[in-house]
């Protein structure tokens, strides 16, 4: 009888491991997944049961491309030239306070500085010729001419000038169905009246 049970014994642990263990490996297969955590430009690829789901990517930003020039110690996207009016001045690359006391300046853009789509540029209309001064003496038709740093200028001619509200951004999104647009935006000549904006649209030639 001992002889007996230590064989049922030395069988039993002769096949425990061979029927176990393949158990517990389909187990872990069922529980949990197989997961390769890497980076993709910023977003997190997973690989679950080979099957891979990738997040989107956010497009890359098309101004961080864009080579800076400083200009009295503020980094400027390019150079804006109006003949008309004799206007020739730097494009800071965002809006500050005293960025827009310095010169004209990038407030908006639906697809990047200069590029399809529509870009917005702010100045100062001081009413002595300085920055923005003499844009309302623009008329339709004329020309507006838009240089990013590092690429050729951009020539667009003026279709609309209109005033509205300081608030008013409706006009920011238009379509421009796949041209280069410009917005200039300045105050009006009687600020001491209304805080109204003077807007200045022109299109890619």
């Amino acid at each position: 009888m001992i002889k007996f049970f230590k064989n049922k014994k030395g069988i039993v642990m002769t096949f425990f491991p061979v029927m176990v263990l393949p158990i517990i490996y389909i187990s872990t297969l069922v529980t949990e997944p197989i997961i390769d955590v890497g980076t993709n430009n910023g977003s997190i690829s997973m690989e679950y049961d080979n099957i891979v789901v990738t997040p989107p990517v956010e497009e890359k930003n098309p101004d961080e491309e864009i080579p800076i020039v400083k200009y009295k110690g503020y980094d400027t996207f390019g150079e804006l030239r109006i003949p008309t009016i004799d206007l020739k001045q730097k494009v800071i690359s965002s809006v500050t306070p005293d960025a827009i006391e310095i010169s004209s300046a990038y407030l908006y853009s639906t697809d990047g500085f200069n590029r399809p789509g529509n870009t917005v540029i702010i100045g100062h209309n001081y009413r002595n010729g300085e920055l923005f001064s003499n844009v309302t003496k623009l008329k339709i038709g004329d020309k507006i001419y838009l240089k990013t740093n590092g690429q050729d200028e951009i020539e667009y001619t003026i279709y609309k000038i209109f005033e509205t509200s300081s608030s008013d951004a409706s006009f920011y999104n238009r379509d421009t169905a796949g041209k280069r647009e410009i917005t200039l935006s300045t105050c009006t000549d009687d600020v001491e009246v209304t805080d109204n904006r003077l807007i200045i649209l022109g299109k890619e030639k």
